[in-house]
């Protein structure tokens, strides 16, 4: 009897151990393109990805493959009839420029590397 119970009780905490270990992965979720006010593409040298933005400036970009969120610090942008050129942190050796395409607004775009 008790070593039926010791391999229930093994058999127990296996499980136990998997389900913990695969719910950080399973909890990531990709975020919609519809909750963003612009969806872009981004080339920051690692080729290109698509990217959510809002209608502030300064709020961050989210990738919409992994959900990492990128922190711009410096825009430099035009469209039809409009240009954007602003700074809002010092660029350094921990950022990346990088090519921006929304369909409205083309140009670069700097991030803040984690």
């Amino acid at each position: 009897m008790t070593r039926i119970r010791r391999i229930a009780t093994l058999g127990l905490t296996a499980l136990v151990a998997l389900s913990l270990a695969a719910a950080p992965a399973s909890a990531k979720k990709k975020p919609d393109s519809g909750s963003f006010s612009y969806v872009a593409q981004i080339d920051c040298g690692d080729g290109p990805r698509e990217v959510g933005s809002s209608d502030d400036l300064w709020a961050r970009l989210v990738d919409l493959e992994t959900g990492k969120k990128l922190r711009p610090i410096a825009w430099n942008v035009s469209g039809e009839g409009f240009a954007v050129n602003e700074s809002n942190g010092k660029a350094n050796k921990h950022a990346a420029t990088c090519a921006y395409d929304d369909g409205v607004a083309t140009g670069t775009v700097t991030l803040k590397k984690a």
